[in-house]
């Protein structure tokens, strides 16, 4: 069930990050902007940006410009599933076509 809170404290924000406050603290000075007298309320939709940072630091290890354009490109920009029914069929031929060859080098060796 979602939050209804508008604002959230840096104490809340660590535990649903589950880092510590330190960390809190730094991903919201280095890549939330918000006024020095806000930083103590942090904004219910900065949390999705705070999660993506935690993803990028620990998922996928990036640091320093490297995390500011993953944190900045769209989420769900993975690539489309390949055509699963297109791969298969090609391994099908290439395995028929070794087991053609195969078939051929034995016969071959078999004839002297």
């Amino acid at each position: 069930m979602e939050s209804t809170k508008r604002y959230y404290t840096l104490a809340e924000v660590a535990d649903l990050l589950q880092v510590p406050v330190h960390q809190a603290r730094r991903w919201i000075k280095l890549f939330l902007s918000l006024p020095p007298h806000k930083t103590k309320r942090i904004p219910a939709e900065k949390i999705a940006i705070l999660y993506r940072i935690r993803e990028g630091v620990y998922r996928h290890r990036l640091r320093g410009d490297a995390l500011r354009r993953f944190v900045a490109e769209p989420p769900n920009t993975s690539p489309p599933a390949p055509d699963y029914t297109l791969l298969l069929g090609e391994i099908y031929r290439r395995l028929s076509g070794l087991l053609q060859l195969l078939d051929t080098s034995k016969e071959a060796s078999k004839a002297p």
